[in-house]
C-alpha cells in the first residue's frame, strides 16, 4: 500500500486536472456556440445577471444639485465577442486588476486599456471604431467620502443605445433606448473610498429597437452625455413642474418627492413675481400648488426667464424658467395669443467644425447662433432627444424648439417591448424639458408609413405626451401618400412640358400621350395644383407636419415613370412649383418639417450636387410655400452637412448627408442666403 499510494495520488490528481480542463474546454466551446447562435447577444442572455430597471422618474434640476462630476477620462475596451460578459473565462466585467507580477495571466483588464473622453461618442475618438456598432466597456474609479443622511444617485444623461452598469463588481441597472437621462439610487452599493464603476454599452440596433438599425444619421455609440453622482438628502425632491394655469390668471405646478410623509410641506418661491407659497405632500409624495402672478411671457424676441426655487426639508432646487402659451386656432399657431409663423431650420446633434456628438453647452450655442443669424425663430431637433443643454440654451437665446423621439421610418409596431422603449423615451424627454419655455412641439415620429398598428402605437405615445404635458403642441413629420400625390403632379408637368421649350420633341410626344389618356381630367398649363395631406394621423396631432422633396427625390422617381430625362423633369418641376399649393385635409395649421436638396460645398455650375441647383430648389420651394396659406412654418432640411452611413457616394457625400445649407465646417452655401432673404420677407409676418 505504501508503494501504491504515490501512484494513486498522482493518478487522482491527474484525473482531476484532466476533468477540470475538459470542463473548462467544454464551457469555452459552449460559450462560443452561444455566441455563434446569438449574434446580437446581450448580458441579459446570462441567467446570473440580474439588474434593476432605471428609475422611471427623471431626477430633475441636476445642474442645481450637489454632485460629483464623472466626466473626463475613462478606460475603454472594444469587445465585439462579449469577452467581458459576466462569468466569462477571460475575466469578465470585474477584471479591473493589473498583473501582480510577470507570471500572472490576465487576458482582460481595464487599467492597461486605452483612454476615452466622456461625454462623447466613441466612433469619432478612435479611427478604428468609426464604423463600429457593437459592445464596448467603460471603466473608472469613483472616490467617495460618504456623508450622513445623504443618498447618492448615479445619473447618466444618455447612453447609446443599451447600457448595463456594474458597481463594485455587481450589476445594478440596465437602460435601453439611448439619448435620454436615467438614474439609479446607488447609496447601498457605494463604499467609502474607491468604487469601481463599469458601464457596458452596445450601440448595435435591430428591427425591434428604437430607432431601428437603418437610420439616415450616424448611430454614435457610448456615453454621449454627462455622467454624474448626484447627492440628495434622505428625503428629497425628485422633480418639479411650473406652468401657467388654464385661466391665465396665475401659475401652478407640481412637486414630486421621495422620503417625506403625507402632510409634509414644500415651499415654492419666484422672488421677481412675489410668489411665495407652499403645498402639502400627499401619500404618493406629490404636492400641487397655485399662485397669483402675471409673468412677462417668454417670446423669441424677449426670452424672459425667472429664477424659481423649491425647498422641502433639507432639499432645495432652483432654475431659470420662462412662461408662454402656445396653441392652435383654425389654420393659425398662436404664441401668447398672437399669430406666429415658424421661420425654422432642422438640425442634427453634431457640432460645427468637428464630427461626433454635440454634447456641450458651447456646441449648442454655436449651432443656435448660426440659426439665429439665418433669421430663424424655430429649430427642429431631429430625430432624437438632444442633450439637456439644447433646450436650456434655446431658453436663453430665444429659439422655439421641436423635440422628437426616434420613431423613424418603419419600426416594430406590434412589438410590446418596442412600444415600452418608445414610451420610456417620450416620458424621459418630457419630464426633463417640461419647464423649458423654448419647447413648442413634442414630435412622436418621422416619416412612418400608414398602418393600423402604426396608428395604435403612435396614438399611445400622443396620449402619453398629453397626459404629462398639455401645454404644448403635439405633431409628427408625415410622408403623405406620395404615389397618389405624384400622379397629380405628373399630369401638371405634362401640361407644362407641352408649352415649354425645355423638353425635346420626343419628350413632348410623351407628355401629349399622357394628357390624351387623361381626357377630361387633363389640366391646362398654368392652372395650378394642390397637394392635400390626408394621413389619418392628422386627426390626432395639433399641427399637420409634412416632409416633401420636390426638386430632389421626386424628380428622380418621376423621370423613369415617364420615360423622359431627369434633367427635363427637374427643370420643369422647378418652373411648376410656384404654382403649387400645400394643404392638409384637416382644419389645423400645416407645417413643412422638411424640404431640401444636396450640394457639395464649393461645387458650382449645372446639375445636381451643385450649390446653384440647391439654391434653385430653395427659390422654388419658398415660392410654393408662400403660395400655401395653410402653411404656418417650415424647417428646411438641414442646417449643416452631417454624418450618415447611408450616404456613400465617393467624392461627393463620403458618408455625409449633403443637404446642409452650411457645410460641416460652417461655410455657407448659396441656399443659405436664399432662405435668409425669405425669412426677412413679409411672409414671416403673419
Amino acid at each position: 500500500m505504501r508503494c501504491l499510494a504515490p501512484y494513486t495520488e498522482r493518478y487522482i490528481i491527474t484525473r482531476l486536472l484532466l476533468a477540470g480542463l475538459f470542463a473548462l474546454c467544454f464551457s469555452v466551446k459552449a460559450a462560443e456556440k452561444t455566441a455563434e447562435s446569438e449574434e446580437d447577444s446581450t448580458p441579459f442572455n446570462t441567467p446570473e445577471l440580474v439588474v434593476a430597471d432605471a428609475d422611471p422618474l427623471v431626477l430633475g434640476f441636476v445642474d442645481a444639485r450637489s454632485k460629483q462630476n464623472l466626466n473626463g477620462t475613462w478606460n475603454f475596451l472594444v469587445d465585439p465577442m462579449g469577452v467581458g460578459a459576466p462569468g466569462g473565462f477571460f475575466g469578465g466585467w470585474a477584471s479591473t486588476r493589473t498583473p501582480v507580477d510577470e507570471w500572472q495571466l490576465l487576458e482582460y483588464s481595464y487599467p492597461t486599456a486605452r483612454q476615452i473622453r466622456v461625454p462623447g461618442d466613441f466612433n469619432t475618438q478612435f479611427e478604428d471604431v468609426f464604423f463600429y456598432r457593437d459592445r464596448v466597456w467603460y471603466q473608472r474609479v469613483v472616490d467617495v467620502v460618504r456623508k450622513a443622511d445623504t443618498r447618492y444617485h448615479l445619473w447618466l444623461g444618455g447612453a447609446n443605445f443599451d447600457a448595463t452598469i456594474f458597481l463594485n463588481g455587481n450589476p445594478i441597472v440596465r437602460h435601453q433606448g439611448g439619448y435620454v437621462p436615467f438614474s439609479i439610487d446607488v447609496t447601498d452599493q457605494l463604499i467609502e473610498g474607491a468604487n469601481d464603476l463599469v458601464v457596458w454599452v452596445n450601440n448595435r440596433l435591430g428591427t425591434d429597437t428604437v430607432p431601428t438599425e437603418r437610420t439616415d444619421w450616424w448611430p454614435y455609440g457610448g456615453l454621449a452625455r454627462d455622467v454624474m453622482l448626484v447627492e440628495t438628502p434622505s428625503a428629497y425632491i425628485v422633480n418639479a413642474k411650473f406652468e401657467l394655469d388654464e385661466d391665465g390668471k396665475g401659475l401652478e405646478g407640481s412637486v414630486q418627492t421621495r422620503g417625506f410623509n403625507a402632510g409634509d410641506r414644500v415651499n415654492i418661491s419666484i422672488p421677481e413675481l412675489s410668489v411665495k407659497t407652499s403645498a402639502q405632500v400627499n401619500e404618493d409624495g406629490l404636492a400641487t400648488w397655485q399662485a397669483n402672478a402675471k409673468p412677462t411671457l417668454w417670446h423669441p424676441d424677449n426670452p424672459k426667464l425667472y429664477e424659481v426655487s423649491v425647498t422641502a426639508g433639507q432639499d432645495r432646487i432652483q432654475d431659470s424658467i420662462g412662461f408662454k402659451t402656445i396653441e392652435t386656432q383654425g389654420h393659425q399657431v398662436l404664441l401668447n395669443g398672437q399669430p406666429i409663423r415658424f421661420t425654422g431650420i432642422s438640425t442634427h446633434e453634431e457640432p460645427i467644425g468637428r464630427d461626433g456628438v454635440a454634447y456641450s453647452e458651447q456646441d449648442m450655442r454655436a449651432i443656435f447662433a448660426e440659426a439665429k443669424a439665418l433669421g430663424a425663430n424655430f429649430v427642429r431637433l431631429a430625430h432624437y432627444p438632444y442633450s439637456r443643454h439644447a433646450a436650456k440654451v434655446a431658453d436663453e437665446v430665444g429659439l422655439l424648439l421641436w423635440e422628437e423621439v426616434p420613431i423613424y421610418w418603419n419600426i416594430a409596431w406590434e412589438n410590446e417591448e418596442t412600444l415600452a422603449i418608445a414610451r420610456d423615451q417620450v416620458a424621459r424627454l418630457v419630464q426633463r424639458d417640461w419647464n423649458r419655455a423654448s419647447v413648442a412641439v413634442w414630435s412622436v415620429a418621422n416619416e412612418t408609413p400608414y398602418s393600423q398598428a402604426r396608428m395604435t402605437f403612435l396614438g399611445q405615445l400622443i396620449d402619453d405626451v398629453r397626459g404629462m404635458d398639455d401645454t404644448r403642441l403635439v405633431s409628427a413629420a408625415l410622408l403623405g401618400a406620395m404615389n397618389r400625390e405624384l400622379q397629380g403632379v405628373i399630369l401638371h408637368l405634362a401640361a407644362e412640358g407641352l408649352v415649354s421649350d425645355i423638353p425635346s420633341e420626343p419628350e413632348k410626344a410623351i407628355f401629349k400621350a399622357i394628357l390624351d389618356k387623361a381626357g377630361d381630367q387633363a389640366p391646362e398649363a398654368g392652372s395650378g395644383f394642390a397637394i392635400v395631406i390626408e394621413d389619418p394621423l392628422g386627426e390626432l396631432v395639433d399641427m399637420v407636419s409634412y416632409n416633401e422633396y420636390f426638386g430632389w427625390y421626386y424628380s428622380r422617381g418621376i423621370a423613369p415613370q415617364l420615360g423622359v430625362s431627369e434633367k427635363t423633369v427637374r427643370q420643369l418641376i422647378l418652373k411648376f412649383m410656384p404654382q403649387m399649393e400645400m394643404r392638409s385635409a384637416f382644419d389645423k395649421p400645416m407645417f413643412i418639417s422638411e424640404f431640401g436638396a444636396g450640394a457639395k460645398s464649393g461645387k458650382r455650375g449645372e446639375g445636381v450636387w451643385t450649390e446653384d441647383y440647391q439654391a434653385a430648389v430653395y427659390r422654388a420651394q419658398v415660392a410654393m410655400l408662400a403660395n400655401s396659406p395653410q402653411v404656418q412654418g417650415m424647417t428646411p432640411w438641414i442646417l449643416k452637412d452631417f454624418r450618415a452611413m447611408l450616404r456613400t457616394l465617393p467624392g461627393i457625400q463620403d458618408y455625409r448627408n449633403r443637404k446642409g445649407i452650411i457645410d460641416e465646417n460652417g461655410r455657407h452655401k448659396l441656399a443659405y442666403d436664399v432662405l435668409k432673404d425669405f425669412y426677412n420677407s413679409d411672409w414671416a409676418k403673419p
